[in-house]
């Protein structure tokens, strides 16, 4: 299942100002597809809630996608037992360093909440090629998790973070029910995969997990041709 998502254009940074170059109305009309490379392509994990890279299904899924030649991060983030969000922010900031359409963010249960709260914070050179979203929940009123929720985030603005959005959640997940993926998936127009079983997705082994990351690596980049082209009409039109 999955809903109609809008094509979102990649923008591209002039080193010096910052500022869009090239021709806009061409980008928008002719895109170009760029088929991506492991060997370029960087997936960012992130985990969550009394976690670490070392818990769960994220030994053996760095491997899987280190052996298929995706360059893989994984932070270990501070205080899992009393996770905060300005906390985890700052660390992924510090460690990810700005976004670019090669990468890949991934987060699993409160680390979903914080991949898209590092989605919204961080410097991004060009449009990342996606995001993934594993058993993440949408509202959640516990204390322990306030400062997640706090805030709302502005999915209208959030939803051209990322060029993609996957949204991946067990129908029998008794921690956080699938219903928060249905959310997640109509804000962000997102692929949704909704296996009967799986669970929050705790096992060793998520085969589920690997193929949706890899499904969505492997889809073209998009480029606007003229890009890197002068604007001829960038003095006319102010």
């Amino acid at each position: 299942m999955s809903s109609e998502a809008p094509w979102r254009p990649r923008t591209l940074l002039d080193s010096k100002s910052g500022k869009g170059v090239g021709s806009s109305a061409f980008s928008l009309i002719f895109p170009k597809f760029v088929l991506g490379s492991p060997a370029t392509m960087r997936i960012i994990l992130v985990h969550g809630y009394k976690a670490s890279p070392k818990s769960h299904f994220w030994p053996w899924l760095q491997r899987e996608l280190t052996d298929k030649r995706y360059e893989v991060l994984m932070p270990e983030l501070p205080l899992p037992e009393t996770p905060d969000r300005d906390t985890w922010t700052k660390a992924l900031l510090e460690a990810v360093g700005p976004l670019s359409d090669q990468d890949i963010i991934v987060g699993h249960s409160l680390g979903g909440a914080a991949a898209l709260r590092l989605l919204e914070a961080a410097e991004a050179r060009t449009t990342p090629h996606a995001c993934v979203l594993i058993s993440t929940p949408w509202m959640i009123k516990d204390d322990r998790f306030r400062s997640f929720f706090l805030t709302e985030l502005d999915h209208d603005v959030l939803m051209w973070r990322a060029t993609k959005f996957v949204v991946v959640h067990a129908k029998d997940d008794t921690v956080i029910p699938v219903a928060h993926a249905d959310r997640y998936a109509q804000v962000f127009h997102a692929d949704l995969i909704t296996p009967e079983l799986g669970g929050h997705f705790d096992a060793a082994e998520q085969p589920a997990i690997l193929d949706a990351i890899v499904k969505i690596a492997e889809e073209p980049i998009i480029y606007a041709p003229g890009m890197s082209l002068a604007d001829e009409y960038a003095d006319i039109i102010k």
